[in-house]
Formats: C-alpha cells, structure tokens, sequence
C-alpha cells in the first residue's frame, strides 16, 4: 500500500517515462522470450530427432549383426566339414587314452607340465585381472583324456600364451592330432575372417569341448560336470544339447567369464546334425570388438551427429554397458573421476582400469535405462550414469535371447549451446532498446506535461479557496478542453458554495431524527426480550433445585438467541420425581410463547388433574396444547416434542439364591413424544431388558461399549398437540440400578452444524461421546458436553436451542 501511496504522488512527468518504459520493456521481453522459446523448442526437437536418427541406425546395424551371427552359426554348423569334425574330435577324444597308451610316469610328467602351467601362466594373469583364487585344483579338468590334450595343446605347446592356436598338431599320430591337422586350419580361419573370439565344438553325450580354436583352460573340460559347468557357456550348451531344430539358436547374454582370464563373454550355440540326429554343439565366443565398432562408429562419433559428448550404448538387463563408453576412450581421467563423484564402489572403477573396459561393470541406471527395460520408446532430459544432463533418445533392443536397451544420447549443455548463444544475443539487443526507450521516454513525456504543470499550479490555487485565480484557454487538444472545464468548474463552485451549507445542515437535522427513532425503536425490542427472558427463567426450575432432588446431575441449557425454545421442567412429590425436556416448535421469541403453554400445561396436569404417570402426563398434555392453539380465530398447529421421566426409589430384598443384598434400585417411567431415552449401564451389570420385561424388545436399542453400554428407548413417533393419528402415549417401566446414568435431550445438540466438513453432529457421535465420558463425574459431564459442541460448531452459527439433561443414580 505504501509504494502504490508514494506512486500516486509522483510527478506526471515520471509516471509517462515509467508508462513507455513499461510498455516498451513488456513489448521487448514478450517479443523477446517467444523468440527464445521458439528457437528453444525448435533446436530441442531436432536435437532429439538426430538424436533418435542416430539411435535407429545403431539399432539396425546391432539387431542386422546379430542377425547375421545367427545365419553365420547355422551355416556353419550345416557344413559337411564341420559335421565330419564334430564326429572325429569326438572320436579321437574317447581314443587318445588307449591310442597312446601312456605309462604312469608319462602321465605323471604331463600333469607336472600342466599344473606349472596354470600355476605359472594361467593363474598369475587371472589373479592380476580379477583377484579370484591362487588354487589351480578350481579350473583342474576332470578326466584323463582332458589332461592328456590340454598338456599337449596347452602347457607342451611350444607357442606363447595368447597365441596357442597357431599350432596345427601335435604329432603324437593319434587319430585326434590327425584331425585336428585337417580342420584346424579352416576352422581358425573362419574364425579370424569373421572376427569371433573363439569357436568350440562340444559333445552332447559327455558335455566335454572336444575342439577350440584358441586353447583356453576351458578346453577338453565337461561343461556338464567339469569346473565351468555353472558358466554361461555351459547353459548355452544344455540349451542346444537338446534342440530338436536345427535351426535352434540360444544366445546368452555377457558375463565374467574365467577361462577368458575373468572378462566379459558372451556365447551363441546351435546343434549340429548328423542323419538327423543332434550329435553336439557348435558354439562361437562372442567378439566384443565388432559391437564396439558399430555402437562407437569406430571412434568417429561426430561423422554420425553426435558431437563432442554424444554416445550410443547398449545396456542389459543387469544395468551394465555391452560396449565402450565413449568418455572411458577418449578421457579416461575425468571418467574416473566422475563415476568416483556420483558414488560408484571403488571395487568396480579397479576393475574397469585392470580389463580397460566398461563392458559388464560400468552400471546405468537412470530413468532412460529403466523406462526401455520396461519396453518404453522415447525421448528425455535426465542424469547420465556420470550424473552429467544429457538429451535421450531409447528404446528396446529386437534381439532374440536378449533384453537389451539402446541409448542415444549427448550433453545438454553441447545440445543446447546455440539456445544460449540466441539467449545472449537477444539480452544484449535487450538492453541496448531499453537506454534507448528510457531516453526517448523522458524527452516525449516532458514535452506532454509542460502544459498539465502550469494548469496544476492554477488548480492548487482554486483548491485553497482562491476562486478569482486566472486560468488561461489554451488551443484544442485535450489539455485545451481540461482548462475550459476548469473555468467553467471555477464558475459552478462558486454558485454551488452558496447553497451547499444550508442543504447540508438541513440533511444532517434529518439523518440525527432517524437514529434518533431507530435507536429508541431497537431499545425498546431489546427490553421486551430481556423481559421475557426474566419470564421464562421464572417458570424454569432452578439448578439448585435439580440438584436437591438429584444431587448427582446436570442440566446443559443453551439457547440459540437470548430466549429459547427448549425447556426443561420438575415436579416433586413425595414418592417420586418427575423431569421433562421439552422442545417446541422453533426458537427465540416464538419458540419461547410455546414453552410457556408446554410448561404451564405440564404444572396443570399435575396440580390440577393430579396426574403421575408420564404417559398419562403427556396425554393430558396435548390436549392442553390443542385446545390453546385452537381457541382463537386463527388456529396454529404449532406444537412440541419431549421425554418425560419419574423416577420412584425402591429396596430391593435379599434373595434366596444371593449371599449379598442388591443395592438400592430406582423405579423408571418414561414416555417420550419424538425424543428417546438414553440409559448408561456398566457393562458388568445385567443387561437392561432383565430390569425392563414390560418393554417390548423392538423399543430398546443398543450401543456397545468398554466399560459401559448405551441403551436406547424409543419414543412414540407422534408429536405433542394436534397430530391426525394421535394414540396414547406408552409410558414404560424399568428398574435401574446404582450408577446407572439416564439422559434426556433435545435435538439441537446432534443436529449442530460444524466439525472439519461442516456436517451435523449426529446422534451416534453424542451416543459415542456419552460413553467415552462415563467415568467422568457429572459436572465435568456437562463441562466435556460444552466444550465439545463449541469445538465442533467452531465460526459456524448455533442452529437450534440445546438442553441436555443427565441423572446418575
């Protein structure tokens, strides 16, 4: 308020510059940020259309590659030459024991050749890349033939770890040597034509690789019993062991792998068939070259699109890459040192240093991952696996066997560079039109305001009373006409002045006689109400009174305006005590003229008609009603609703059956028009229908509680005064025992308006809320009774007149 206030006082002058500066500023800024927006949205989505242009190639060439490994491995596996090797390396393998008839120090020498071997060659390099096991017995083949061809092949090998395959045989003249003299070299040279790290050949019968082309300890191993048997080769084995197609294939997805010193393998294997039975399995290890050439465009990423940060990767199931990270290949130093900042085990970054790949270690889940492993297809902004924001562009991978996910992607800030080059142009244009607008701002709106100064000045005067001030015409613009009007102002206030005092002297006599009779009108209203409040007290029993009579009681007595219609009336004989709360029809001053007719009904009932039974009472009652409504011109159908109670102490005598006297016990006799009653019994006493026989079981209701129930006694469903049906009233009769607690009420209070969703209270809510306060004593009944219904109605206005009433015998 204070800034508009000083605003409102600032010279016109001001107020035009700041209007053209605020319209050109709002003009620019608009223009300005659609233009932005516009550019924005336009370079995002071809970023993320190159982006997926990119990600489908990749996909094409990865799903066709697979493709063709498919074709290649079936073909292969069809050829004559490779079916006539799978029958003689079997055949060879299961004769090389007795071919060469190896004497025990022979046998002895080639397991002490083997064992130094894997102690000093195989187990050094494991141990250096994946820090297993120093025990060679884990990777110790488990038969005879197994030792005799890996000593002869591996560890009596006369050619270099890493490039056992050169040699061709091992001119032992066993039939096994001679074949491997005829398909070794075709085999190894589809191997190295096609690029697959490795091609074995594998009984079915024994599980055994009867032929690899590179050497490994995995060779002459049973994938069934022997030490890799657990591995991913070995499922691929039992895989298609069993195929009856021989066109089955099962790919199995990369794992570490120890043969292959602990690195990543995947492998493809399909049956070989001979007269139409499955006779083995052809397998290829999987080269992870020939993915990271198509996923990485051979290093060439920018020729594909994708910049100075973009990649496309493939990741698995398992959350791990399937090729090289572009940021591990060209900077392996801020790699590290990003993965080490978003919280990657250190474990994982040795392991990626020791095998230099990423391949099944560097984990990528982020919302991309996770969203294409659930088969989504789309493009986002989210954290990379450096936890650097990159554009994304994903989806599933159509790879048979495998559930594997592409992601294209590149650093947002590289894809965004020419957003923030267009930002920057468009602030510095910005800010070189805002000097130049506040600059012709002020020179345009001094040359308005001149003329408004000089009329100002001549105004201020004719505001002090000055009415003779000169007010000079000036041509016919707008500020011409503004002077004309204030002459001709000039000359209309000085008419007006004359007679505005004597109008306004005569208009202030007139307003001060109104409130004068309004003010004497609303006291005396206010009188006549207090005077019938003093009225209705007067035919009201007192508390005191209640509480001579039922010294453990209360009386909550709330009316709605200053007079109610509710009432609650006593009369005492000398037998008993009877006690009514009464509410009639409305409230206030109308509600109140009925109270008196119900209270003055109920006292001539007793007094003189000498009644004492409720029901009786309430008969009598009505007709009383009835016939005062009834007695004039215009009859009124007014009338009331109410419970009536006697209550009679009695002793009760020892029976027979009991070894201790009941206590004391009270005679009830209630009727009730509309209103129930409410009786509160522990629940360790008899259940109130064996003190009630009269009372038909349809009229008692019950509310079940910890200590204590609540049981309810209908009322007659017909109203006090004129009803078409009317009957008699019922009046039942009950026994009630010690600590027994009645309660008679009127509607107001369960009809209150309030609570969180300004919702009546409702009956079950006070029935809940009378049992939760039994152990309470009556006063602080009454007090809880309060407190609850002003918390429950709260700002909202009180709907009806409220009078509760509780009696603990």
């Amino acid at each position: 308020m204070g800034f508009f206030k000083k605003f409102n006082d600032t010279k016109i002058n001001f107020k035009l510059t700041l209007a053209f500066f605020v319209i050109a500023f709002l003009s620019i800024v608009v223009i300005g940020y659609l233009a932005y927006e516009q550019g924005k949205s336009s370079l995002r989505k071809e970023s993320f259309n190159r982006l997926t242009a990119v990600r489908e190639m990749k996909a094409t060439q990865i799903e066709d590659y697979f493709n063709d490994i498919r074709n290649q491995i079936i073909t292969f596996s069809e050829d004559l030459t490779i079916v006539d090797a799978m029958v003689d390396f079997k055949k060879g393998f299961d004769t090389i024991v007795t071919e060469l008839q190896i004497s025990p120090v022979q046998f002895q020498a080639a397991e002490n050749r083997l064992r130094k071997y894997y102690e000093y060659n195989f187990l050094p390099k494991l141990n250096i890349d994946a820090k297993i096991s120093e025990d060679y017995k884990k990777h110790w083949p488990n038969d005879k033939a197994a030792i005799i061809l890996q000593d002869e092949y591996i560890s009596d090998n006369e050619y270099p770890l890493g490039r056992k395959q050169l040699m061709d045989y091992a001119k032992d003249g066993s039939f096994y040597s001679k074949a491997h003299l005829a398909y070794h070299p075709l085999i190894r040279s589809y191997l190295e034509k096609f690029e697959y790290y490795d091609i074995f050949l594998v009984d079915n019968e024994t599980g055994r690789i009867v032929y690899s082309v590179y050497k490994e300890v995995d060779y002459a191993t049973s994938l069934i019993d022997g030490p890799y048997a657990n591995s991913n080769i070995a499922r691929a084995f039992q895989a298609s062991k069993n195929a009856k197609n021989k066109d089955f294939v099962r790919l199995v997805d990369f794992e570490s792998y120890l043969p292959s010193y602990a690195e990543p393998a995947s492998f493809i294997a399909t049956p070989i068939f001979k007269d139409g039975k499955n006779i083995g399995t052809l397998i290829f290890q999987m080269p992870i070259k020939k993915i990271n050439e198509i996923m990485t465009n051979r290093h060439e990423w920018a020729e594909v699109g994708l910049g100075q940060s973009g990649e496309t990767y493939i990741v698995a199931e398992d959350f791990s890459l399937r090729n090289q990270s572009r940021f591990f290949i060209e900077d392996r130093e801020n790699y590290f040192r990003m993965i080490a900042s978003i919280g990657t085990p250190e474990e994982t970054i040795k392991k990626i240093k020791t095998f230099e790949s990423t391949v099944g270690l560097q984990k990528v889940e982020t919302e991309g991952t996770i969203a294409a492993l659930e088969g989504e297809t789309n493009t986002k902004i989210f954290k990379d696996y450096r936890g650097v924001d990159v554009l994304s562009s994903y989806k599933p991978l159509k790879i048979e066997d495998m559930h594997w996910v592409i992601m294209s992607e590149i650093d947002k800030d590289e894809a965004f560079s020419h957003v923030y080059d267009l930002r920057n142009n468009i602030i510095i244009t910005f800010f070189g039109l805002l000097i130049s607008i506040v600059i012709a701002s002020f020179f345009i709106s001094k040359k308005i305001t001149k003329p408004i100064k000089e009329l100002t000045k001549r105004a201020e005067e004719l505001a002090t009373g000055n009415l003779e001030v000169k007010i000079d015409p000036r041509g016919g613009d707008e500020i011409g006409i503004l002077s004309k009007s204030f002459i001709h102002m000039q000359n209309s206030l000085s008419d007006m002045i004359h007679n505005l005092e004597d109008k306004v002297e005569a208009r202030t006599r007139l307003l001060k006689r109104q409130k004068e009779m309004i003010e004497e009108k609303n006291k005396e209203m206010v009188d006549s109400i207090n005077y019938a409040l003093r009225l209705q007290k007067a035919i009201l029993p007192t508390k005191a009174r209640v509480k001579d009579s039922f010294p453990k009681s209360f009386v909550l007595y709330k009316p709605k305006d200053i007079i109610s219609g509710d009432f609650y009336w006593m009369n005492e004989f000398e037998d008993k005590t009877l006690i009514a709360a009464v509410d009639c029809t409305g409230h206030g001053v109308p509600g109140a003229m009925v109270s008196v007719v119900g209270a003055n009904g109920l006292n001539r009932c007793v007094k003189e008609f000498e009644l004492k039974e409720p029901g009786e009472i309430l008969d009598k009652l009505s007709g009383l009603v009835q016939e005062t409504f009834e007695s004039g011109e215009d009859k009124v159908k007014d009338g009331m609703d109410g419970a009536l109670i006697s209550i009679e102490q009695e002793q009760s005598s020892k029976s027979k059956n009991q070894s201790v006297a009941q206590s004391s016990c009270s005679v009830l006799k209630y009727a009730g028009a509309h209103n129930p009653l409410w009786i509160v019994r522990k629940t360790s006493e008899v259940e109130l229908s064996q003190d009630a026989p009269a009372i038909p079981e349809e009229r008692i209701s019950l509310m079940e509680g910890v200590d204590h129930n609540l049981y309810e006694i209908k009322a007659d469903k017909q109203p006090i005064g004129n009803f078409e049906d009317a009957t008699s009233f019922t009046t039942n009769q009950l026994n009630l025992r010690a600590g027994d607690t009645v309660y008679l009420f009127s509607d107001g209070y369960a009809d209150q308006f309030g609570g969180p969703r300004g919702k009546k209270f409702k009956y079950k809510s006070m029935k809940e809320l009378i049992l939760k306060i039994q152990d309470l004593s009556m006063e602080e009944q009454m007090l809880t009774l309060d407190k609850v219904f002003e918390e429950w109605r709260g700002n909202l206005e009180q709907l009806d007149d409220v009078c509760v009433i509780g009696i603990r015998l």
